[in-house]
C-alpha cells in the first residue's frame, strides 16, 4: 500500500510547474501550502532544490486562492500556491490545483437516502473536477442532475466557493448533493438555497443532510447576532476590510460607512491582513462589520467576544434592508 505521503505527491503536477519554471528562466522560487499540506513541506521543497532552484516557503496561512502571499512574491521570482484554483490573475504566481482521486462507485451505498429526482451537483475544486463521471453515474441510477457553471471567480462546474454559491442559482433542482469535506460550504449551499443539502465525504465514505431545520436554526442565530449589535450602536462600528487580493472591499466598506454615517452612527474602517478574535479585541467598537471572507460571519462569530456581522445584516441593522430578504454574504 502507498503511504499517506506518496499519494500526497502524486496529485500534484510538478511537471507542469517546472515546466513553467524553465520558461520564465528563475531562480528563487517562493512555495505557498494551506494547512494541510504543510507537514509535507520538506519533500515539497526536496522536488524544487533537486532542479537547482532556491526556496523560500512561506509560513502564513493559506486558507485560499483569495489568500496568496504578496510579501513573499516581492522576495522570489515566482511564487508557486498549491491546492487552489486561481480566482484573480496575479503576476509571477503559479497555481497547482489539488485533486482527490475519490472511487465515485461508493455513493452507491447513499443514494437510495437520495428523496428526491432531480439535484444539483456542487463541492469544492478538489472533488468538482470529477462532476462529468458523478453525474453519469447518478444519471445512471435515475435521478436527475444539474451540473451548473457559475459566475466571477468559479472556474469548473459545480464548483463552490465559501463567497460564491452562483452554481446554485435558478437550477430548478429540489435539493443539492454536495460532494467533499467540512462542513462549511454544504452548510451554505443549504443557507444559500433555502434547499436540503446532502453532503457525501467521499474521505470518511460519509453521508449527511441539511434541512431547512438547520436553515431556520441558523437565520435565528443570525438574529440574535443583529439583536445584540444594535444595543451597542451607542459605542461604534468597526468595519472590518481584508488586504487579501481576493478578499479586499474597501469600496463596499466606504459604502457602509457612509450609510452609517447618515443614519447618525459612528464608524470606522479597520484594514487587517489576517482577522482574528484577539485582533478585534484590541479596539472598543461596540460590534464589527466583516466585509472580508463570509466564514468569519457565519462560521466563527462564536469565537469573537462582540458581534460580528455581515454586510447585508449590516443593511437590515439600519433599516434600509428588511429582515424577509436576508441573503448570505458573496464575493462574485
Amino acid at each position: 500500500m502507498k503511504t499517506t505521503f506518496r499519494k500526497t505527491l502524486e496529485r500534484i503536477d510538478f511537471s507542469r510547474v517546472f515546466s513553467e519554471l524553465e520558461k520564465k528562466r528563475v531562480k528563487r522560487v517562493g512555495i505557498q501550502l494551506p494547512d494541510g499540506l504543510k507537514f509535507f513541506s520538506k519533500e515539497i521543497t526536496k522536488n524544487f532544490k533537486d532542479k537547482g532552484y532556491e526556496v523560500i516557503v512561506s509560513g502564513s496561512a493559506s486558507y485560499g486562492a483569495c489568500d496568496v502571499d504578496l510579501e513573499l512574491l516581492k522576495e522570489v521570482d515566482i511564487l508557486v500556491h498549491f491546492a487552489h484554483l486561481p480566482i484573480k490573475s496575479v503576476k509571477r504566481v503559479i497555481y497547482v490545483p489539488y485533486r482527490y482521486d475519490y472511487e465515485i462507485g461508493n455513493l452507491l451505498n447513499w443514494v437510495d437516502k437520495i428523496e428526491e429526482k432531480k439535484i444539483a451537483l456542487a463541492g469544492t475544486a478538489h472533488y468538482a473536477w470529477k462532476f462529468p463521471e458523478v453525474k453519469k453515474f447518478l444519471e445512471e441510477k435515475g435521478i436527475e442532475v444539474k451540473l451548473s457553471e457559475g459566475k466571477g471567480r468559479i472556474k469548473i462546474p459545480g464548483q463552490i466557493l465559501g463567497c460564491n454559491y452562483s452554481i446554485l442559482k435558478k437550477t430548478g433542482a429540489e435539493a443539492i448533493l454536495f460532494i467533499g469535506d467540512g462542513t462549511f460550504h454544504p452548510k451554505g449551499a443549504a443557507i444559500y438555497t433555502g434547499k436540503k443539502v446532502y453532503f457525501f465525504n467521499p474521505l470518511a465514505n460519509e453521508f449527511n443532510v441539511f434541512d431547512k431545520e438547520f436553515v431556520e436554526d441558523f437565520l435565528k442565530k443570525r438574529f440574535i447576532q443583529i439583536s445584540r449589535a444594535m444595543q451597542k450602536l451607542g459605542e461604534g462600528v468597526g468595519i472590518v476590510v481584508s488586504s487579501k487580493i481576493g478578499q479586499k472591499r474597501i469600496s463596499l466598506a466606504l459604502k457602509l460607512k457612509l450609510a452609517a454615517k447618515n443614519k447618525g452612527i459612528n464608524s470606522d474602517i479597520l484594514l487587517f491582513n489576517e482577522i482574528l478574535p484577539e485582533g478585534l479585541a484590541n479596539f472598543p467598537y461596540g460590534f464589527y462589520v466583516n466585509t472580508a471572507c463570509p466564514r468569519i460571519t457565519y462560521d466563527d462569530y462564536e469565537k469573537y467576544e462582540k458581534p460580528v456581522l455581515s454586510p447585508q445584516e449590516f443593511e437590515i441593522l439600519l433599516g434600509i434592508r428588511d429582515w424577509n430578504n436576508h441573503k448570505i454574504d458573496e464575493i462574485l
